[in-house]
């Protein structure tokens, strides 16, 4: 799984001229992003200001602006997360199940400010994130896990694939329910990837 704002940069000794300007460039517009998602996600949509996340990106609020423009395109960037299912995908559904839970659960751990995780918690108190939570879930999970499936309800699986695998995640990760958080990974997912496959694949 990988978010679409990550850049890949050269070392700077294999560059020249305005190259090193460009990546200088790329290297101040990752971290207004990285600031972005951790003040989008403490403060919340409405709450967050360029003004603060400039701040806490150390940088001026004009560079914010330039970059980005508006703190709605700020936020929609910030959010944005794509999700490779068919590299997840396998003909066998029980496999399948557990690449699923497995990604989500190791990105979440290894990046509590990825995308997903600010954009939910930001869902939870403005309107205009939670339309970009259901739009970006739709498009990049929904309506990718839909054609791999046969038989009858479809789209109904493929939903509820997805709502299994994010209460498991933000009850792990961002609610810190105890049972859940301190459970070992394998056992979350001995016990939960059954339920996945049964929807990915159910009995005949």
């Amino acid at each position: 799984m990988a978010s679409g704002d990550v850049h890949t940069e050269r070392a700077p000794e294999a560059e020249a001229g305005p190259a090193r300007a460009e990546s200088k460039g790329q290297r101040t517009r990752r971290r207004i992003l990285q600031a972005a998602r951790r003040t989008f996600g403490n403060l919340g949509y409405e709450r967050a200001t360029i003004r603060a996340i400039a701040a806490e990106a150390g940088v001026d609020k004009s560079s914010v602006i330039q970059y980005f423009g508006t703190k709605q395109r700020l936020f929609g960037e910030a959010v944005d997360y794509r999700i490779d299912i068919d590299a997840q995908t396998t003909d066998d559904p029980a496999r399948t199940a557990e690449n699923y839970l497995r990604a989500m659960l190791e990105r979440w751990a290894a990046e509590p400010d990825n995308p997903m995780a600010v954009l939910l918690r930001a869902s939870m108190t403005s309107e205009e994130a939670a339309d970009l939570l259901r739009r970006h879930v739709t498009s990049e999970a929904i309506d990718q896990i839909v054609p791999t499936l046969d038989g009858p309800d479809v789209r109904l699986r493929a939903a509820l694939v997805g709502a299994v695998m994010f209460g498991i995640t933000s009850h792990r990760h961002l609610l810190r329910m105890p049972d859940l958080a301190e459970a070992d990974v394998d056992d979350v997912l001995r016990l939960a990837v059954p339920l996945i496959r049964a929807l990915l694949d159910p009995p005949k």
